[in-house]
């Protein structure tokens, strides 16, 4: 029998509407044909067997499971001793490709938790255990991917990038990026060498002349172009973690990212040189640096060109780690 993911769904007090985001991410979930199983993990008891109903009398009489079969569901309860493993209820669930739970803070398994501005700012959920933070608090500064309350869409796909993708069994040794049961992970550094480092990447937008002329003497409306593009790549490289799933967050030694004016061609080439000193490389870091450059680039001229091309970013040398060096043969 496969081993289901499980993900709780949690808050740290009633009231910040998990029920309702959980019921919408149901739905997403359901839509892109994902067979979604739920627990719902409550210490106060549960409506089905309350007192009077038929389940409730046939415990009362000593019955220590009740089944009970309706159309198109049924239900089971049975007694326990002592307050049921998670674990154990999951695993009566068949056939479902997920199982969400909502509540549970306690367990050890993997959470999503739902903060609301009204009740506070705190995140309640271990490090080692936080997925990702859904919230309606613009500014809230957190180590992992943070949505707003509303995006569904978002959480759906985190879900499914961390849970719910798979590779053959054959090619799991290729892929440092699945376990051996071909599940997606973050590749565990802990036992690496910290080193340094390096990662030069390039990219190229091209614009018509006009553009080209305005953006290289510094005349465009919305101001200097390749000054705040320049920051606008340092800021995507310091924020690569947060835009590629299965990125650790650095701790960034430097980044200078340059560019090369071509008249002939109209086109501006970007570089972006990134380096660390830790225990994983920053290629992405470098291609991040560069497509934020030039989407911003992009974006502050688009009100005039909006034929402009983003073209040919690539991976130009890289440098440290237990792999080597690596250098484009262009």
């Amino acid at each position: 029998m496969k081993k289901v993911p499980i993900v709780s769904i949690v808050a740290a007090c009633s009231g910040m509407g998990k029920t309702t985001f959980l019921e919408k991410l149901i739905k997403e979930m359901v839509s892109r044909g994902i067979k979604v199983g739920t627990i719902k993990n409550d210490a106060h008891g549960f409506e089905l067997d309350k007192p009077g109903k038929d389940s409730w009398r046939h415990a009362q009489a000593g019955a220590k499971a009740t089944a009970i079969i309706g159309p198109d569901k049924y239900a089971l309860i049975q007694t326990m001793a002592e307050r049921a493993d998670l674990e154990k209820v999951a695993a009566m669930l068949e056939d479902v490709d997920i199982i969400l739970v909502e509540g549970n803070k306690k367990g050890t398994q993997p959470k999503i938790e739902v903060i609301r501005a009204e009740k506070g700012r705190e995140v309640t959920v271990p490090e080692k255990d936080l997925v990702a933070v859904v919230t309606d608090i613009k500014d809230l500064a957190v180590d992992v991917p943070c949505f707003d309350i509303n995006d569904y869409q978002g959480v759906a796909d985190i879900i499914q990038e961390k849970f719910l993708l798979s590779v053959p069994e054959d090619k799991v040794g290729e892929l440092s990026h699945f376990d051996k049961n071909g599940q997606v992970r973050i590749v565990d550094v802990t036992e690496k060498a910290e080193t340094t480092r390096e990662a030069v990447s390039m990219g190229e937008i091209w614009m018509a002349s006009e553009t080209f002329r305005l953006v290289a003497e510094g005349k465009m409306a919305k101001g200097d172009v390749l000054a705040v593009a320049r920051i606008a790549g340092i800021m995507g490289v310091k924020e690569t973690s947060r835009l590629i799933p299965m990125c650790h967050p650095l701790n960034i030694g430097a980044v200078h990212i340059d560019f090369k004016l071509d008249e002939k061609d109209s086109k501006v080439e970007i570089e972006c040189r990134v380096k660390i000193k830790g225990q994983t490389g920053v290629e992405m870091e470098a291609l991040t640096g560069v497509n934020i450059a030039a989407l911003t680039i992009y974006d502050m001229c688009k009100a005039i060109d909006k034929n402009m091309v983003i073209s040919n970013i690539r991976l130009i040398k890289k440098t440290g780690g237990k792999s080597g060096t690596y250098l484009r043969e262009e």
